[in-house]
């Protein structure tokens, strides 16, 4: 293309000025592209700044929270082990000696038995097996009770009356008596009730070689006790 006295043709100057336009339009898509990953690095700096960010001397606030988190551990797992060293359950901690100087209690009582037909006789025999399965649960209710079986002696089921009533024997020995201790914790009402619930439990009595009542069943609401 020819020039005069120097000059671009004047019908030549929209293109030049779109192709200017065009390689500026360029060269800020290019900038905008660098600048992108710079600033996302600096968003990424600037927010983890604060964990990074001395809080005194050459501590750090990461450090400074790594530490109470770890103090925090620490104390409440010496809370836990003073807890169950200097804890003592008074159910669960008694002195052998203290109760073997302690003095005999007796207790005596009643419960009634009950089979599902009862007209039938029951021989001597079958009361025998009777009793010997009434005594041994005796035994496993007392013994085994958290609150009195430290105390428990023995049971004997002494006889049986004609309407299939048994009267049976507790024996327990306890530490010095205490007006609180007989109150509460050998109180007739206290013995009473653990057998009481035990048979509530399980009424049947199982497993009894006694062919005239194969399904005998205790009477929770007939036991009775009194300190003798």
């Amino acid at each position: 293309m020819s020039t005069v006295n120097g000059l671009v043709p004047a019908q030549n100057q929209p293109g030049i000025e779109l192709r200017r336009k065009d390689e500026e339009r360029g060269e800020e898509s290019e900038l905008l592209q660098e600048e992108a990953p710079r600033a996302a690095a600096a968003a990424e700096t600037s927010s983890l700044k604060p964990l990074s960010s001395i809080i005194f001397w050459k501590c750090k606030l990461w450090m400074v929270l790594t530490s109470v988190f770890l103090v925090l551990i620490f104390v409440i797992a010496l809370s836990l082990i003073l807890y169950s060293v200097v804890h003592i359950d008074e159910d669960e901690y008694w002195d052998p000696e203290l109760i073997a100087s302690g003095k005999q209690h007796n207790f005596s009582g009643i419960v009634n038995i009950k089979c599902p037909n009862p007209n039938v006789y029951l021989s001597e025999s079958a009361y025998d097996v009777f009793a010997k399965n009434l005594n041994k649960r005796l035994k496993d209710v007392y013994s085994y009770s958290p609150a009195l079986g430290r105390y428990f002696i023995s049971s004997e089921v002494i006889s049986f009356r004609e309407n299939n009533t048994a009267s049976y024997n507790l024996q327990f020995l306890v530490p010095p008596e205490s007006a609180d201790f007989m109150k509460y914790r050998m109180s007739k009402e206290f013995v009473m009730n653990i057998l009481r619930q035990n048979i509530y439990d399980k009424q049947n009595i199982s497993d009894l070689d006694i062919p005239e009542c194969t399904d005998i069943i205790l009477d929770p609401s007939s036991v009775t006790i009194k300190l003798t």
